[in-house]
């Protein structure tokens, strides 16, 4: 059989247990159809089939982020960017910047702020963001994306005062004197995000592509994704992305993890997915997904026992035992797949309750229930992840953030297994590689960077934080390709170098396996390939 492409004169990882090694492979119909070495791949050159020489490079199976949210990624490519900000004066630097730059702004809106990097370690008032505008609402969101921070204005809108009672699964602070600080934690944020103007498909179109061509860049050909919370504007992303396939310019593949939490929005969801109809393999329907708590750097992610440093809180937990069970049996009933959003011990362990309770009532084999985040795990929890073959979505680049306040926040006896990649993977525990992005970049080589070291980008600390958590390299690989593939019941279609599988991969300019781990974080993509064709790059 002759080919269409082949690629030759490489160094291929597969990622296949019994031949992980290869110099050549062939393509036909967006699909391997041979690996092997040189002389047993060009067998299939025929006439009119293309050979491509590697040079020698490195390729990989195309990366695979099991949970981020990639319409917020184009987002914020359009809104204050405050990943930057190193204290409050900073925050409202950049915000006047903006303003001063889009004079027009009926909203100025930013993300990527962390009080942890402030050296008073303070939280941004609404008195702070006057000072950008007292006339143009403005809404900062924290980088976790559970807390935010508006002004006087935004809040005027919103109505939120003084005599404002504090929302059902979420928190206002208030000041000394009873007033608002500005500072909305978890599901008050929706106070004032309610009333930021609508996008039309065409802002969807572009900020969808704007995020998609990021994630190519990194050599990201799949990407399961949260961005349909409580179906908002559904039918209009929706028709963004069925545009944008049919236009023939969308550049890699998404698996939409569908965010809910009322019982009535799974219906509603069932009826958009028959509405909604995408080739195979370019939009695909995800899990359910529940938002169960908030963050560990907001203090939002909800804990068995009060946080070390603040023992006023044991974080949010955004929807009650009751509310959990109902939607996981609803969602399980009607064939879907279920997952939630759980950082804090006390939230995982209600996850498992609802796990627990549906595989009970309505007994599946094989339906693999996720946790995403699982950070702040003991025993107990890991030991009923692995009973009830839970899949865990971990984000290893949460690491060179959150190491710096991880034992600040709980203590270092709660902090011992917490983040347990090692011991997740030792139980026999499945796990799927992410990035959040972007609560962080979504470059899978600085989370792969992360899984090796636990260390942050400067390489702090030496030798790594709670380093028996540390990944090798197959591991960490494993992780972002079949790892996020079985996640997804993909691990047929994806997630290796193999016959029949989709011709996705990625090129290397090194062999990533025989490098100094500190060093992968600044390997570049040579070239990004999704069904054969390229997505980014060249290998010239």
């Amino acid at each position: 059989m002759s080919a269409e492409k082949v690629f030759f004169n490489g160094n291929v990882i597969t990622v296949e247990k019994d031949k992980p090694r290869a110099t050549a492979f062939a393509v036909s119909g967006g699909k391997f159809i041979a690996v092997g070495n040189d002389a047993e791949v060009l067998e299939h050159k025929g006439d009119s089939t293309e050979a491509v020489d590697l040079r020698g490079k490195t390729v990989l199976p195309g990366f695979n982020d099991s949970h981020l949210h990639l319409l917020s990624v184009g987002t914020s490519m359009e809104i204050v960017d405050l990943t930057g900000a190193h204290s409050v004066d900073d925050m409202v630097k950049l915000g006047r910047n903006f303003l001063a730059a889009n004079p027009e702004s009926r909203w100025l809106l930013g993300r990527g702020w962390s009080h942890e990097k402030f050296p008073d370690k303070r939280l941004p008032s609404r008195r702070d963001l006057d000072l950008i505008s007292t006339e143009i609402p403005v809404f900062f969101t924290r980088v976790c994306g559970h807390v935010s921070v508006s002004n006087s204005r935004a809040l005027e809108l919103a109505c939120v005062n003084k005599m404002t009672s504090q929302p059902v699964g979420g928190y206002i602070d208030f000041d000394d004197a009873g007033e608002p600080t500005g500072v909305l934690r978890e599901r008050a944020s929706t106070l004032v995000a309610c009333l930021l103007p609508e996008n039309s498909k065409e802002d969807y179109k572009r900020m969808y592509l704007k995020g998609a061509r990021q994630a190519v860049e990194y050599g990201l050909t799949s990407v399961q994704s949260d961005d349909m919370g409580d179906l908002g504007a559904a039918e209009a992303k929706l028709t963004a992305l069925k545009e944008l396939v049919d236009e023939g310019v969308w550049p890699l593949r998404i698996n939409l993890q569908l965010r809910l939490s009322k019982p009535e929005q799974i219906d509603r969801a069932l009826i958009l997915q028959q509405q909604f109809v995408f080739p195979e393999h370019t939009v695909d329907y995800g899990p359910m997904k529940l938002m169960c708590d908030g963050s560990l750097g907001g203090r939002t992610a909800a804990m068995h026992e009060p946080y070390t440093d603040d023992p006023t809180t044991s974080g949010v937990a955004i929807l009650t035992q009751d509310e959990i069970d109902n939607m996981i049996l609803v969602a399980h009933q009607k064939g879907m797949q279920v997952c939630g959003h759980a950082i804090g011990d006390r939230t995982m362990d209600m996850l498992l309750n609802g796990f627990a309770r549906m595989q009970q009532l309505e007994p599946r084999e094989d339906a693999r229930p996720r946790i995403i985040h699982a950070q702040l795990t003991n025993q107990s929890i890991l030991n009923r992840c692995r009973d009830l073959g839970v899949v865990c979505d971990i984000q290893p680049i949460f690491v060179s953030t959150d190491l710096h306040f991880v034992e600040k926040r709980i203590g270092g006896e709660r902090g011992k297994l917490t983040y347990a990649w090692k011991t997740m993977r030792d139980m026999g525990i499945p796990t799927a590689g992410g990035s959040d992005s972007p609560v962080e970049n979504c470059n899978p080589m600085l989370g792969l960077y992360a899984a090796l070291t636990r260390q942050d980008m400067s390489g702090y600390p030496e030798g790594g934080w709670l380093p028996e958590q540390r990944l090798d390299i197959d591991e960490a690989l494993e992780l972002f390709t079949m790892g996020s593939a079985f996640a997804a019941f993909d691990e047929d279609v994806k997630g290796s170098i193999a016959p029949g599988k989709l011709a996705d991969f990625v090129v290397l300019p090194v062999d990533i396996t025989n490098v100094e781990p500190q060093t992968i974080k600044d390997i570049p993509v040579t070239a990004t390939y999704v069904g054969g064709q390229a997505a980014f790059g060249t290998i010239e």
